[in-house]
């Protein structure tokens, strides 16, 4: 019998060709923007697979954000080398700093989980302010980039955000429709009915943190990479979370096309709004506000509704063939027929 093609590979490679096509088919500006919309996306599908997938609410992810944008700085100056093979370092500091912080942030719940990863966020940021190994408040710059030949930086940059992006939607993708994804969920409506089930919840709820955070910090690394400059304040800014949370509400929290649709509504906004000043910050309040009361389940849900079809699914698969039964007790069976 052959097995079809899932829907959520056949759009994946979709996305693959048109983040290869853009270098060609886009002027430089456009590239840009493509990068930034690229690690935008990237850190709002991270946030959404904490909030949106496992009920955990972090305002606090500027702190690894800001840890991955530093640890580039810090690695690529000092070992004089080309800054994007070191995006993977920031990512894996970023997760490691999640795993160690973890015991504190899980001893709380709710809003004081929300509130308390914000405070390690302002800790950071202060830290950073007062260390002047770290450039204090003026930050640092990244001297390496003087190596990387101008004509080549701005595809580079892309490719980098790009690929990071395609990574982070393959890995949500693929753990969501594994068992993983299906403890998740239930850890996410219910703590106490998912551990019934067999869930090992701190395990699920540590697990996702580790993932998130390192794909936080290998964006903060794509962003700042085309900034050639960080600072405390720009590094661990609320903004980060502000815009990331607007994107998900927006698009539709607790679904993969979600943050996608969100993130491209978002940057429609602000490229054709920002002239107005106050006015786009107005007009964005008052979108979020009627799409949280009428569209509950966001852009994506409205789509969704219109083409009838899931673009990204992601849930868990179970074998479509049910298990053989043992002879013995097919025999059992027709003894009792």
């Amino acid at each position: 019998m052959t097995k079809k093609i899932d829907n959520a590979y056949i759009t994946l490679l979709v996305i693959a060709l048109a983040l290869c096509l853009m270098p060609i088919v886009l002027p430089k500006a456009g590239l840009a923007l493509a990068t930034e919309f690229c690690v935008v996306l990237t850190i709002a599908l991270a946030w959404n697979l904490l909030g949106g997938f496992s009920g955990i609410v972090l305002i606090g992810m500027p702190l690894f954000i800001g840890i991955g944008g530093y640890t580039l700085y810090i690695v690529a100056n000092f070992l004089a080398v080309p800054p994007y093979p070191v995006i993977a370092i920031c990512a894996a500091v970023s997760a490691i700093l999640a795993y160690v912080l973890s015991p504190l942030l899980f001893r709380l719940q709710g809003a004081q989980l929300a509130i308390g990863s914000w405070v390690m966020a302002e800790i950071a940021r202060l830290l950073c302010l007062v260390t002047p190994a770290v450039g204090a408040g003026g930050g640092l710059n990244l001297e390496v980039m003087k190596s990387v030949a101008r004509n080549w930086r701005l595809p580079l940059n892309f490719a980098s955000a790009a690929l990071v992006l395609f990574i982070t939607l393959l890995a949500i993708v693929v753990l969501l429709k594994s068992r993983f994804g299906l403890g998740l969920r239930a850890m996410r409506d219910s703590d106490a009915a998912a551990e019934a089930m067999g869930v090992r919840t701190n395990r699920v709820r540590l697990y996702t943190l580790v993932l998130a955070a390192g794909i936080s910090g290998a964006a903060g690394a794509c962003y700042y990479i085309t900034s050639i400059q960080i600072t405390p304040n720009s590094a661990f800014s609320q903004n980060w979370i502000a815009m990331t949370i607007f994107i998900v509400i927006l698009g539709g929290i607790g679904s993969v096309e979600g943050p996608i649709f969100g993130a491209i509504v978002y940057f429609l906004l602000r490229e054709t709004l920002s002239g107005l000043g106050p006015g786009y910050f107005v007009i964005s309040g008052l979108l979020a506000i009627v799409v949280t009361i009428f569209l509950p389940e966001g852009v994506w849900g409205l789509v969704r509704r219109v083409i009838r079809i899931d673009l990204l699914p992601v849930a868990h698969q179970p074998s479509a063939e049910p298990p053989a039964l043992p002879s013995a007790h097919l025999q059992t069976q027709e003894i009792l027929s």
